[in-house]
């Protein structure tokens, strides 16, 4: 009954966290690496309804189809494990998403990998012992004082011990989070003159932030190879930069030339390195982040910065208007 319940519990929480949240659970599979062909916004949603079913079915289904589903159960835990087990390979840093919206701070680690394992034992210890019992609703509705007492305070001890785990990550990751990232300057803003930074051309030469554009405005775009969202920005490069022309399109970047080649091979063209720098004197934060700075007539930053592909899609398109209506003049 524990089991069941447990197991039951997690993959419905799960499931339909994910239901909530489609496009982060697009961008957790890119960050996997899912392969190209599995990640389709269809099979995103039937991710989410496969966990809420199995759920469904622990709960509802007696003997021999608990067991059915239990099993398949392990199969969905182990599918999962092996991707994650390939991102800790290559050392990565991803956030699994693994429940959706409420996956806050939910990096990948060695503990995803236990969790995942002990899932899959609880669910190896349903289908064992399931074929002969009738469904867990019914056994929960005939069961003593007693025995719903002793479920009920082992599920309460479990959910106590996720909780503090959960709690304490979370305050040694705030604690080491200076440590690791040098806190930004005050963010600049539109109008703010170009501040002193350089990034790395392809050529391992330093080029300041003023002179990326050799005297055309830049539409500098802040990318990672680590990023699950910045491949969809990545993909619309090309795309930004005809558009925009004769504004020049950069993209600033720490991730290794050889990375980013193999995972946005449509950035490197526009790539220059050493980025960090740069977005601590802007004052940006994360990536998939874009804004305008001006050409040597106008040393300023000329726009706020845009966070996402849709928001640097309507930077682009404001960019456009500009344009025509200097044109219109």
């Amino acid at each position: 009954m524990f089991s069941t319940g447990f197991v039951a519990f997690v993959l419905m929480l799960s499931g339909g966290a994910k239901s909530t949240s489609i496009a982060r659970t697009l961008e957790s599979m890119v960050a996997l690496r899912v392969p190209a062909f599995a990640r389709a916004r269809w099979i995103a949603v039937a991710v989410s309804a496969w966990e809420i079913g199995l759920g469904i079915a622990l709960f509802c289904a007696p003997g021999w189809y608990r067991s059915a589903a239990a099993l398949l159960s392990i199969c969905t835990f182990a599918v999962f494990t092996f991707f994650i087990i390939r991102v800790l390979r290559r050392g990565e840093v991803v956030d699994c998403g693994c429940f959706g919206p409420l996956s806050f701070n939910d990096q990948v680690t060695g503990w995803t990998v236990a969790r995942n394992v002990a899932l899959m034992l609880l669910s190896a210890f349903i289908a064992v012992t399931a074929a002969p019992r009738s469904s867990f609703v019914l056994e929960i509705m005939g069961a003593d004082g007693q025995l719903l007492l002793s479920v009920g305070l082992a599920w309460a001890l479990v959910t106590i011990g996720v909780l503090t785990t959960t709690v304490v990550r979370t305050r040694r990751q705030e604690r080491l989070q200076p440590a690791l990232i040098a806190p930004a300057t005050a963010v600049t803003l539109p109008g703010d003159r170009i501040p002193d930074a350089e990034l790395v051309g392809p050529d391992n030469v330093a080029v300041p932030l003023h002179a990326l554009g050799y005297g055309s405005p830049v539409l500098l775009v802040f990318l990672s190879a680590e990023c699950a969202s910045c491949a969809a920005v990545a993909r619309r490069l090309d795309e930004w930069q005809e558009a925009i022309s004769p504004v020049l399109l950069r993209v600033a970047t720490s991730s290794r030339p050889d990375i980013l080649k193999e995972r946005m091979p449509g950035a490197l063209p526009f790539a220059y390195f050493g980025s960090m720098s740069a977005k601590r004197a802007l004052g940006v934060e994360g990536s998939a982040v874009a804004l305008l700075l001006g050409g040597s007539a106008h040393p300023f930053v000329a726009s706020p910065a845009a966070r996402g592909e849709d928001e640097i899609d309507a930077l682009v398109d404001s960019i456009l208007d500009a344009q025509s209506a200097s044109l219109n003049a």
